[in-house]
């Protein structure tokens, strides 16, 4: 998937906006998943390891029940802790396909009018852009 160029994004028709908008969100959470799948299932995995080693010792009699409790009470404390982690994430996903949104609608208008309405999204290289 190529990069919109935004400094010459002509778009005359509702078709072509939703295209480039379909083009620019897809980017960006192909983007986002790619640097961020490998994190949580990394987490996930360590913590599914962690609590079959630790029911694995406990019936082993490796480690009293008291420690096995111990332990369990951690491992959940950090399971919470990747849920909250996996939200926030899917917040920084949400602000950022907003931005793209807003990204391409306000290179429309620019490019349509001259008229910057989001000049921190919409950064032209040659000039100063009108607000």
């Amino acid at each position: 998937m190529a990069a919109l160029d935004f400094a010459n994004l002509k778009i005359d028709k509702v078709d072509d906006l939703v295209s480039a908008l379909e083009d620019e969100l897809g980017g960006v959470s192909t983007k986002w998943w790619n640097a961020n799948k490998s994190v949580v299932a990394g987490y996930l995995r360590s913590l599914a390891e962690a609590t079959m080693q630790t029911r694995l010792a406990l019936a082993n009699g490796q480690i009293p029940p008291e420690a096995a409790d111990m332990i369990m009470r951690n491992q959940q404390q950090a399971f919470d802790q990747t849920l909250q982690f996996t939200k926030f994430m899917t917040l920084v996903l949400a602000q950022q396909l907003l931005d793209a949104a807003f990204r391409v609608i306000g290179w429309v208008i620019y490019n349509k009018t001259g008229v910057n309405l989001a000049p921190s999204l919409v950064q032209p290289t040659g000039g100063t852009p009108t607000t």
